[in-house]
């Protein structure tokens, strides 16, 4: 059955992609943060798309074939995008979830939130380079998009051994006034590469 959503259902279906996004932004950078990154070629493959019954991943499963068919009939439903986007990000299909978050982004280039969730996307296959040049560019596209230049911290750090990069991009998180707790473990890193560089 071919289904299609209407304007007001666009706009839902958008506003719910843009909250999903921002807090599947703040839990991926928790788990960012606690665990370095895959190194090339050492990436797991894709969670499978076949799953039991009720279980999470049939869900995934099921509402990626959903919003599939919608992008398909309406190639230009940029929030469907993002959520296919974001269900491929939950389901660690990294490459089909930047494939989905490109063609979001061709809708609608300047979106801080896809970039980085991208960006998340190209270091899960090892492309921190990819990564870093996300996130840059989404830190610089906002001002107040504390989540890229946390995570622009982390890649410098982590995965492209680049200490001073690592510091100058947290330090500019800190200087954006973040949370008191991340900004305390922020502190903490920098501290460490200080001490590291003496």
């Amino acid at each position: 059955m071919n289904k299609t959503l209407r304007s007001d259902q666009v706009v839902i279906v958008a506003v719910a992609c843009l909250l999903a996004g921002y807090v599947l932004g703040l839990v991926t950078s928790f788990f960012i943060w606690n665990k370095p990154g895959p190194t090339p070629g050492t990436v797991e493959s894709p969670a499978p798309n076949v799953a039991g019954p009720g279980s999470a991943m049939g869900n995934l499963s099921a509402e990626i074939r959903e919003i599939t068919r919608i992008v398909e009939g309406d190639p230009k439903n940029r929030g469907a995008w993002v959520r296919l986007g974001n269900l491929h990000f939950d389901s660690n299909q990294y490459a089909e979830a930047i494939q989905a978050y490109t063609k979001a982004l061709e809708l609608k280039p300047d979106d801080p939130d896809v970039i980085t969730d991208r960006a998340i996307m190209y270091r899960a296959i090892g492309d921190f380079k990819q990564a870093a040049a996300e996130l840059r560019r989404a830190a610089d596209m906002d001002p107040k998009h504390l989540n890229s230049l946390m995570n622009l911290g982390v890649v410098l750090r982590y995965d492209l051994n680049d200490r001073e990069g690592a510091m100058r991009a947290w330090q500019s998180y800190l200087d954006r006034s973040p949370p008191p707790d991340m900004a305390e473990r922020i502190r903490k890193e920098l501290e460490t590469l200080r001490s590291q560089g003496k």
